[in-house]
């Protein structure tokens, strides 16, 4: 197993990861390479990506219900193309995560008192165990469990059972808990906070605990808001850092990671980055987060964000036009802004355009002027991302009437 906190050699976390969107084991293998370059060594794939396929452009959280069909077995297409995920991690050094949430947008939740649920979901960890998969997760987040503490009390002995049967295999594997409340101001919540209280008596010791900082979407993170959730809950945490992920709304965040203190790591086993839907241009300000989480202590935003886009970009044009895109779709929580429906590069131009029309021009012609060059020269790589370009584009020119 890694050893807990920061790393005497690089100063930073011994776990540093992302996890996946709902991203298809094809986008997963791309992105495994650009992991290994920035340095990093943990990948989750969300576990949208093991939910009934669809046709990938679903446009809310509500499109997700009733997808999640956790209890169907994986099929061989599934298998091998899974398979060839977990074996690319392992030949660039990336510790492949395997988890599933089977209570989300489900038509059949897991009843955690059922043999038959458990032996079903049992299997699929066994069957990435069988490949030699190391870190397991259970994500139980974002349940409706106000009042509910003898199923919460059920959320733990479930971890324990399913962490000890995989213990049985594998002696020195690794499992993390995502708690139906887990940010900081839940152990204020007094309804709330009985979950994590028992939490705390029950969950096996050795299981991590994931945490998202205070908020949902924390604009800033501290040491102390750390020891605040770790004092109650008891165990160690590990960061699930919901930066740049923009859900399925029409924005984009590409600047550098802000608002996380230098030394949170001393108090963290590790930090996961929650991705945007795009993988590509989500590269962008995962290299800034790669940056912070090797040497938390030496980070600075500006400086990381040149090095990302010297790092991705080749070319002058390139380098150009997105370093301003970035500036343009500067980071929510810069603006402290603790939502994943912000859009910086619209707020501005609505700013502008109460003052001075002429400067709101300006920024819509910046935006359509670095939109064209992108359709012109990368037309098939950033799909997700140019359709949220545009429909802003479209957004200011009807603003401005024409």
């Amino acid at each position: 197993m890694l050893a807990a906190s920061c790393s005497a050699k690089e100063k930073g976390f011994e776990l540093r990861g992302t996890k996946g969107y709902d991203w298809t084991p094809e986008q997963c293998l791309e992105e495994i390479p650009v992991l290994k370059e920035f340095g990093m060594n943990f990948f989750a794939p969300c576990y949208l990506s093991f939910f009934e396929k669809h046709d990938r452009d679903i446009s809310s959280m509500k499109e997700l219900s009733g997808l999640n069909k956790w209890w169907l077995p994986f099929t061989e297409e599934e298998k091998h193309a899974w398979g060839a995920v977990v074996k690319e991690c392992r030949r660039d050094g990336i510790y492949f995560c395997f988890g599933m949430n089977p209570m989300l947008y489900s038509p059949r939740p897991l009843s955690v008192g059922s043999e038959e649920d458990y032996a079903v979901l049992l299997d699929k960890y066994l069957w990435f165990q069988s490949l030699g998969v190391k870190w397991f997760y259970l994500a139980l987040d974002d349940l409706e469990l106000e009042g509910q503490a003898e199923i919460a009390a059920g959320h733990f002995h479930f971890v324990n059972r399913l962490y000890s049967d995989l213990k049985q295999n594998d002696p020195g594997c690794s499992f993390i808990f995502c708690p139906t409340w887990y940010r900081g101001k839940d152990v204020d919540n007094p309804v709330r906070r009985p979950y994590l209280d028992a939490m705390a008596d029950i969950l096996d010791q050795d299981v991590f605990v994931f945490w998202t900082g205070e908020k949902v979407v924390s604009t800033t993170i501290s040491a102390a808001d750390v020891r605040k959730y770790k004092t109650v809950v008891r165990h160690r945490i590990i960061l699930w850092d919901n930066y740049p992920v923009n859900d399925f709304n029409n924005t984009l965040y590409l600047g550098p990671l802000t608002g996380r203190d230098a030394d949170i790591c001393k108090e963290l086993y590790g930090m996961m980055s929650n991705p945007m839907r795009d993988p590509r241009l989500n590269r962008l300000p995962l290299s800034t987060i790669a940056d912070y989480m090797r040497n938390p202590a030496s980070y600075d935003e500006d400086k990381a964000l040149r090095h990302a886009v010297k790092r991705l970009y080749h070319n002058r044009g390139d380098r150009e036009a997105f370093f301003q895109l970035a500036e343009m779709y500067s980071a929510n929580m810069a603006a402290d802004q603790s939502n994943t429906s912000y859009n910086a590069v619209r707020e501005k131009f609505s700013q502008h355009l109460k003052e001075d029309k002429a400067a709101a021009a300006e920024i819509a012609g910046e935006l359509k002027s670095v939109y064209d060059y992108i359709v012109e020269n990368h037309p098939n790589t950033y799909s997700l991302s140019l359709d949220v370009i545009r429909k802003d584009v479209e957004w200011m020119l009807t603003q401005m009437g024409e």
